[in-house]
């Protein structure tokens, strides 16, 4: 087990029904991207980017929740007094955004424009100007996090635009899974790190990660999305060759395959409605297989949200039941397919999880099954 298994394994175990947020949270760090987690109030989107930085040994974490009264010293550090006194407008910025390796920002829509400059510079560049002076920063991503996204008219765009991973959070769902939420520690800690050396080596690898037997396949999607009048800019298209790079090589490959594809739909939507959209255009590309897990997964918490208005057995719940009980069945033989085609069942597992899930709580709690 590589030690980004380890570091995957040791976040799911924790973060319960994360393990999305989790891989694109470790790939956009092996790609030096940036990403937005969008959601409502506690589902633990700084809890996560925390966690996920912690296993970075040396890394300088800083952490900020933006208001619209928010301040450049907040973000950047505070004048040098001293320096001030001789006319220089220069920021100590220890311990601030441009110190640090891994950022994450809650509420980064709040940024006004007395931030949104410097913000946008270090973002796309790397780059800090302290007073007249441009400094490089150690930045390897920024997470930022949101409940709503910016109205056009807010001029936040090109922010938005830069976080090029973007995933919308939802509460847990399983029921089982919040009963084991009620019993984890309050707190997360990491068993497995690497160095900031060990991280680089690996971002030099992925960037060797060899992607031309997909290529055709990331510009098929390209074609079908914009059928589906979902259009994608030429940066994106080609920011999104590092991410398939970076999810190949947290997956154990020095040459993409189709499955790798999958990371593109949390690349190429804009706005969340188009997010089915691209989920079915992507998966149908990249595998089939995770498409119908998709399918399935819908159809369950059409199902889930129907039993839920039920409190004792009747007949519309024991259909309910058997419904369940065939997709659990159908997601087995669609196993047992995939493995055939030496495609990822990671999506079907975890779907079954949650359909199992579903027949069990049916079982115990409605039809009161011994």
């Amino acid at each position: 087990m590589t030690t980004i298994d380890k570091i995957r394994n040791a976040l799911n175990d924790f973060f319960i029904e994360r393990e999305e947020e989790v891989d694109m949270l470790i790939t956009a760090v092996l790609s030096r991207q940036h990403c937005l987690l969008l959601g409502p109030p506690g589902t633990g989107k700084s809890m996560l980017c925390r966690a996920v930085a912690s296993h970075i040994a040396g890394a300088r974490y800083f952490e900020w929740l933006l208001t619209k009264f928010s301040t450049p010293e907040e973000i950047f550090g505070p004048l040098d007094l001293k320096k001030l006194e001789q006319g220089v407008y220069q920021r100590n910025t220890a311990g601030k955004m441009p110190d640090s390796h891994i950022v994450f920002i809650d509420e980064i829509f709040k940024a006004n424009s007395a931030i949104l400059n410097s913000l946008l510079s270090i973002i796309n560049e790397r780059i800090y100007h302290n007073d007249s002076q441009p400094i490089e920063v150690p930045l390897i991503s920024l997470f930022g996090a949101s409940n709503e996204l910016p109205e056009e008219e807010e001029g936040l765009q090109a922010l938005y635009d830069r976080l090029l991973l973007r995933k919308v959070l939802q509460p847990i769902s399983d029921y089982q899974n919040l009963r084991k939420l009620l019993a984890l520690q309050a707190n997360y800690e990491p068993t497995v790190t690497v160095t900031l050396d060990e991280l680089e080596k690996m971002q030099w690898d992925a960037t060797n990660v060899d992607i031309s037997e997909i290529v055709s396949d990331v510009l098929r999607i390209k074609r079908d999305l914009e059928k589906e009048g979902i259009m994608i800019s030429d940066r994106r298209l080609k920011q999104s060759t590092t991410v398939i790079k970076a999810f190949a090589y947290m997956n154990g490959r020095k040459k993409a395959t189709g499955d790798d594809l999958s990371i593109l739909q949390y690349v190429f939507w804009t706005d969340p409605g188009e997010i089915p959209t691209v989920k079915n255009v992507v998966l149908a590309v990249a595998n089939p297989y995770a498409q119908k897990a998709a399918e399935l997964s819908a159809i369950l918490n059409d199902l889930k949200k129907e039993v839920a208005k039920y409190k004792e057995m009747s007949q519309d719940v024991i259909e309910i039941y058997n419904k369940t009980a065939k997709i659990i069945s159908n997601l087995k033989d669609l196993i047992r397919e995939a493995k055939k085609a030496h495609k990822s069942v990671t999506e079907l597992e975890r779907v079954k999880k949650q359909a199992e899930a579903l027949k069990e709580h049916i079982a115990q709690n409605v039809l009161k099954l011994a």
